[in-house]
């Protein structure tokens, strides 16, 4: 079975995602491989030398790539697993606030962090956290603050629902 297009975009867009993490994980900007090779801007080089792979904007684009681009399609194949996931940002959170009227008795963290990435609503206090605004035409608002610290621990379980879809498409033959 050929994949499908929504297949392909979550599946491309996952495995640069996980490249990048791949490269961080392994110290590629201290490899002989980085320092000997030549970029065709040098500020890019330098700069990445000093702020490193995992950045703000790494986050964002693994933010964006994991939870933007294929919320309706995972969560409605896994609803389950991203119940879950707005059960741990409820644990790792430093600070949340809610005026939506439909958050009257539980925050949809993960709705919100969605919605605040896909519409750069993000900001880092260097060093320590990050929070995620998301605000309707109706001025009703919700922040949400985590940590820093906490963030890989956010990543890592909306990466194993990737994994899992792919081993899902893997059994049915649609991956090889």
């Amino acid at each position: 079975m050929k994949p499908t297009q929504d297949d392909n975009l979550l599946i491309q867009s996952y495995l640069t995602t996980a490249f990048l993490t791949e490269l961080n994980n392994n110290n590629f900007l201290n490899s002989e491989y980085f320092k000997t090779v030549i970029f065709e801007d040098n500020v890019v080089k330098e700069t990445l030398s000093t702020i490193g792979i995992d950045n703000q904007g790494t986050l964002l684009i693994c933010l964006y790539t994991m939870l933007v681009v294929p919320r309706q399609l995972l969560a409605q194949r896994y609803p389950n697993d991203f119940e879950k996931l707005n059960h741990t940002v409820e644990q790792i959170k430093s600070d949340a606030n809610s005026t939506y009227t439909k958050d009257s008795t539980k925050i949809d963290f993960i709705r919100h962090i969605r919605n605040s990435v896909a519409h750069a609503r993000v900001a880092f206090v260097p060093g320590e956290s990050v929070t995620f605004t998301d605000e309707n035409r109706k001025g009703e608002k919700c922040e949400i603050t985590i940590p820093l610290k906490h963030v890989c621990l956010f990543l890592t379980k909306l990466q194993r629902i990737f994994m899992r879809y792919i081993e899902d498409l893997k059994n049915s033959s649609v991956v090889s």
